[in-house]
């Protein structure tokens, strides 16, 4: 709750009365906070009063709220400072981020994403940088290399990161490529680093052997092809 205080600033022997009402800032009624307005009653005497607002809690970490509270039509009195700010500060922590692992159906899969993951929503705009480096997978035969930076805005929660696959003919093992996070803003990083892998579509090469006659039963040795 937000105690707004309202002071004559001197002493009266008459009652004096003043209405009051609130209007957003960037805070929302009934999102943020209730709306309230009203009427004060100074008794004789009396130079301060209170109006409580209520502020309603959330769970979502974002910048600090404003709303006013605005003064009119005094009796017995003349308005000096008719507004008053109200902030609402923020108590929510910020989320952390997080990069997913994956794996590619084949070589010929094409741009293949890691997914980024925020643990929360956000009211913020949330930045992470992001860049490949050589697992397994070489970034001149294997992959296409790449940086950049995400851009979350407000209330999204998962962004991907596509990898371009280079496909080859060759038949080999499994490859690995890592991506990693860095530089984030209005947020922590959880798990930064994410792991794509390549999987080979490439047929193993199968061995021939060739027929070998010889010239005669003197020929000592034959040399044999054996072919891949």
């Amino acid at each position: 709750q937000a105690a707004v205080v309202v002071t004559l600033n001197s002493a009266s022997a008459l009652s004096v009365t003043v209405n009051y009402a609130t209007s957003d800032g960037t805070a929302i009624a009934g999102n943020d906070y209730s709306f309230d307005n009203g009427t004060l009653t100074f008794a004789p005497t009396v130079t301060s009063m209170t109006i409580p607002i209520t502020v309603i809690p959330d769970t979502i970490d974002e910048e600090n709220e404003l709303f006013s509270l605005n003064l009119s039509s005094p009796t017995n009195a003349v308005l000096g400072t008719a507004s008053g700010t109200v902030t609402i500060t923020d108590d929510d922590s910020a989320p952390t981020i997080s990069i997913s692992d994956n794996t590619t159906i084949n070589e010929a899969s094409g741009a293949t994403p890691l997914t980024v993951t925020l643990s929360a929503a956000s009211e913020r705009i949330i930045t992470v940088n992001y860049t490949t480096a050589n697992g397994t997978a070489n970034s001149v035969a294997d992959y296409v290399a790449t940086n950049g930076t995400l851009t979350f805005n407000p209330n999204i929660t998962s962004l991907p990161i596509p990898i371009s696959i280079l496909q080859d003919a060759l038949d080999e093992a499994n490859e690995t490529i890592s991506v990693n996070l860095s530089g984030p803003t209005n947020a922590t990083i959880l798990d930064g680093n994410g792991v794509l892998t390549i999987t080979d579509d490439d047929n193993a090469p199968s061995i021939t052997i060739d027929d070998v006659t010889t010239n005669n039963e003197a020929s000592i040795s034959q040399p044999v092809s054996i072919h891949l």
